[in-house]
């Protein structure tokens, strides 16, 4: 028998933090699918799809991608930004929009900072 994993500690951008009180504001359901996104990456359930140079937003190498939206809705509209620095932490960058790569904007002006 396989011992379980324990999950990924969760650190968060300050910002990201803001990101998910504006996602509670479209709609509470909506931040809380991004909150069960964070808890499948936290607990691997999920491995988000890596990203990197990016020629509309910026250079995102090292960071993952997990999509999420109300459950059934299809296409998802909203990407979790993260960052794993190593295998027992994860780390938040932006909650957001895929929509005309809003999210993916964000969280490279926060690498940025």
């Amino acid at each position: 028998m396989t011992p379980a994993r324990a999950p990924h500690a969760v650190l968060w951008h300050p910002a990201a933090r803001d990101d998910l009180t504006q996602l509670d504001a479209i709609d509470l359901a909506i931040g809380d699918a991004a909150l069960a996104a964070i808890d499948d990456v936290a607990a691997h359930r999920k491995h988000g799809k890596a990203l990197g140079p990016r020629h509309t937003s910026g250079d995102l190498t090292g960071f993952f991608r997990v999509k999420f939206d109300l459950a059934g809705r299809r296409p998802e509209r909203f990407r979790l930004v993260y960052e794993q620095p190593d295998d027992h932490t994860i780390c938040v960058w932006a909650l957001g929009e895929r929509a005309e790569q809003a999210v993916y904007h964000e969280a490279a002006s926060r690498v940025d900072d």
